[in-house]
Order: C-alpha cells, then sequence, then structure tokens
C-alpha cells in the first residue's frame, strides 16, 4: 500500500517564477530516490526540470498546470545528483512551492 506524502520539517523552498527560467536549491535531499511536492501558486502554466546547479526550464518539460500540486519522484545518484528544480513561467509570475519528503 503507498503511503500518503509525508514532508520533511523545514524543507521546503520557495521559487519565483516569471517568464525567465528560475533554480532552487532542493532542501534535505537524501541520497537515492525520493519524492518532492510541487504545488504551483500561479494563476497560470508553469514547465519544471529537475537538475544541477545549472538546470535552466524551458516550454519544452513538463508542464504544472494552475494551481496544481503534484508529487514527483526524483532520482538522486552519486554520478548524477540533482540538487535544484527550475521553473518557468508561460506568462505572469508568482510562487512555485517544492517539499522535499517520501510517498505519494
Amino acid at each position: 500500500m503507498d503511503k500518503a506524502f509525508m514532508p520533511v520539517d523545514n524543507a521546503t523552498v520557495t521559487v519565483s517564477v516569471s517568464t525567465s527560467s528560475q533554480p532552487g536549491a532542493i532542501k534535505s535531499r537524501p541520497t537515492g530516490a525520493f519524492q518532492l511536492r510541487l504545488h504551483n501558486s500561479l494563476a497560470g502554466l508553469v514547465f519544471y526540470r529537475v537538475g544541477d546547479s545549472g538546470v535552466q526550464a524551458t516550454a519544452a518539460d513538463v508542464p504544472l498546470p494552475a494551481g496544481a500540486v503534484e508529487v514527483i519522484t526524483v532520482k538522486n545518484s552519486d554520478s548524477r545528483p540533482d540538487t535544484h528544480i527550475a521553473f518557468i513561467a508561460a506568462s505572469g509570475a508568482g510562487a512555485v512551492y517544492a517539499s522535499t519528503g517520501n510517498g505519494i
């Protein structure tokens, strides 16, 4: 049975999103697979990409609809660490939240 998402304390990053790519450092990131709970508080669509400190999001990346809350799994390997998540808005500006935790 899958468990409900359980956030790690003090592990939410707030990324100020606009029409240019904005990265945020993933907080309390364990080694190996873990989950991120994403919340798009904008009135419009945003796109995201997970990667290292140089990650950039584009409109070709994964869409996150306005107001959506989604849980994704991040594979954080020693050879290719995923330390950041970048967002870009289709239009407008606002905040997107990424909370580290486990579960769906």
